[in-house]
């Protein structure tokens, strides 16, 4: 899913140039396909907070990988990705898979990057890592698993709030995907979260949070007719999560389903993935701005 002379020069070399690289994200109806899609599998969309990094995970090389798209500014479309570490020098990818990224605030450090591996070949499930940015011209350090979160059970999906203090995540129980919330009271550190607990409010199936700036508005992914998957929102009581509801933008005519769910860091954009038609193929990226869910929900 994206780039002092006279004025009617600037003007001309503007309507040659801006059209080409303007973002697809500020489009005015549906769903937005990104332009970094292939022809494989691409899922699990993460934005970094500045609005010009997309993690998201690919298929392309036989195993599931981290990927980063970057663009010079937030008006510009998503160019082709690359293996995350390829220019870092990071130690994140392995030889196994690796997905699910969740990358704290640009520009202040240390900075953290949660994400699930099957680095654990023993156990050979997905866990969460995080890994250590010290400076801006840093690499991340050796990732370290969440010993509080990490079972042998399948670990995915995180997504931490702003205040760093809860960290949500999608674990594979004996009844389906389930969500769960890890707190800890203090925000120096990597880690220092306590045993997660289960928001029974949400039942077996629905997994991959992502929260509202605020807390009170969760996207999830959901159980759909037919086997497949759906976007769903549900919205937060005091402690109490009220009962999922289908976005009206789930496509019948997706093989898959729509999944994945992420929200940009105000909250303003919903990215997403899908198999649905107007794609380059398999599961692809989009985008559309979490308005239009509303106002597509009350039709």
């Amino acid at each position: 899913m994206w780039k002092r002379t006279p004025a009617v020069l600037v003007l001309a070399v503007s309507v040659v140039l801006v059209p080409a690289h303007r973002a697809a994200d500020t489009r005015p109806d549906g769903p937005i396909n990104l332009t970094c899609n292939t022809a494989d599998n691409e899922d699990d969309p993460h934005l970094s907070s500045d609005g010009r990094t997309l993690f998201y995970s690919c298929d392309a090389k036989g195993k599931i990988d981290i990927m980063v798209s970057r663009r010079a500014t937030v008006r510009h479309v998503w160019p082709k990705g690359h293996l995350f570490g390829e220019e870092d020098g990071d130690y994140i990818q392995t030889k196994v898979d690796d997905r699910s990224t969740f990358l704290t605030t640009d520009s202040r450090y240390p900075q953290y990057l949660f994400y699930a591996t099957k680095k654990d070949e023993e156990v050979n499930n997905f866990d969460i890592y995080v890994a250590v940015k010290q400076t801006p011209r840093a690499a991340f350090t050796a990732p370290m698993p969440l010993s509080t979160v990490d079972t042998k059970a399948d670990e995915l999906h995180p997504w931490l709030t702003p205040d760093g203090k809860r960290l949500y995540f999608s674990r594979k129980t004996k009844d389906g995907w389930r969500v769960l919330v890890a707190s800890r009271t203090t925000t120096t550190g990597a880690a220092g979260f306590g045993e997660p607990v289960l928001l029974e409010d949400l039942r077996a199936g629905f997994h991959h949070p992502t929260l509202s700036p605020d807390g009170k508005t969760m996207y999830l992914q959901g159980p759909l007719e037919n086997d497949r998957w759906g976007l769903f929102v549900t919205t937060a009581s005091g402690t109490k999560w009220a009962r999922p509801e289908p976005l009206a933008i789930n496509s019948s005519d997706a093989p898959t389903g729509d999944l994945s769910p992420s929200l940009n860091r105000d909250g303003s954009l919903l990215y997403f993935a899908s198999d649905r038609p107007g794609g380059k193929g398999k599961l692809d990226l989009w985008v559309i701005q979490t308005a239009k869910l509303k106002a597509a929900k009350g039709k």
